[in-house]
């Protein structure tokens, strides 16, 4: 048994000797694209008025809040655009106020209701 088993053995090493063991790798290349990263959309609205709104800088997360989704609300219950301007502009008391509405009604239809972003851009076009 040992005889057969040296044998054997010996094919094997010989059928070995002379070959070329090839082994493949993988090699992947990492991805050049940065991971998108889903921001929810009050804290985009929130970025983008204070982006572009200094007086909205001073206001709270809530008061902005408050205002951006009035602004829905009020384009969802029927009110023109004109109607929410005339609105706003009641309690504007100078050009930095007339900004940072404006700035609350562009962030809040881009962001917060874009189903009425096609109404906004017809109503200033």
């Amino acid at each position: 048994m040992k005889k057969v088993i040296l044998a054997a053995m010996a094919v094997l090493s010989l059928t070995a000797c002379g070959k070329e063991t090839i082994r493949e790798v993988l090699v992947t290349t990492p991805s050049t694209e940065a991971p998108v990263v889903e921001v929810n959309k009050f804290d985009q609205y929130l970025f983008d008025v204070r982006a572009e709104s200094a007086q909205a800088r001073t206001m709270s997360d809530e008061e902005l809040l408050k205002f951006g989704t009035l602004i829905c609300d009020a384009l969802d219950a029927g009110n023109s655009l004109d109607s929410i301007i005339t609105l706003l502009a009641g309690y504007s008391s100078g050009t930095y106020d007339t900004d940072l509405y404006a700035m609350i009604i562009v962030s809040s239809v881009k962001n917060i209701c874009p189903e009425w972003q096609s109404y906004i851009n017809g109503a200033t076009s």
